[in-house]
């Protein structure tokens, strides 16, 4: 079972998320229906942070991330963004999208477990109670973030366990 070991709070600057978008429906997904890992693979595979991780003078952060974005449009659907966090002046590969990201605080939630599945799928819950119990708010969820950070995610430690960096955005207390 997955576990939160950290919470911070920080100040996020305005970045752009820009990778590759998959929309479909929630009620959809929180009916099993979890396209997610799926898409995450075939972006993985596809090799997309190539054209990004060129672009050396704009990544903010290196790590991939996985960014789950209401668009309120109002039909139910939403986005999901693989790629990276970028600095103003990126150039969006062709077949790519773009959000921008306005500065914002966050909340930060390291969550640790024993495998991919059950760190991703505690993530969010763990990191929203935390920001409850800190006296936190979210900031109606506009948007959800996984960071996986090389090698807290990708090499599990020596008990096995890896470590997810999940960020909600949050109004002050």
């Amino acid at each position: 079972m997955s576990e939160l070991i950290k919470f911070e709070v920080k100040r996020l600057p305005s970045i752009k998320l820009v990778g590759k978008e998959i929309r479909y429906n929630m009620e959809a997904h929180m009916k099993g229906e979890n396209q997610i890992p799926a898409f995450g693979d075939k972006c993985f595979t596809d090799e997309i942070f190539s054209l990004l991780e060129e672009q050396t003078n704009f990544i903010y952060d290196s790590a991939y991330v996985g960014v789950m974005i209401d668009w309120d449009k109002g039909d139910g659907d939403f986005s999901y963004i693989v790629g990276m966090l970028m600095k103003d002046g990126v150039s969006v590969p062709e077949g790519y999208c773009y959000k921008d990201i306005e500065e914002t605080d966050v909340a930060i939630g390291w969550i640790k477990g024993k495998n991919t599945a059950d760190v991703c799928s505690s993530a969010h819950s763990l990191t929203e109670q935390a920001i409850k119990e800190n006296g936190y708010k979210c900031d109606k969820m506009k948007w959800c973030m996984e960071l996986y950070n090389c090698p807290r995610f990708t090499t599990p430690d020596e008990n096995g366990d890896i470590t997810l960096d999940y960020y909600i955005p949050i109004n002050d207390k």
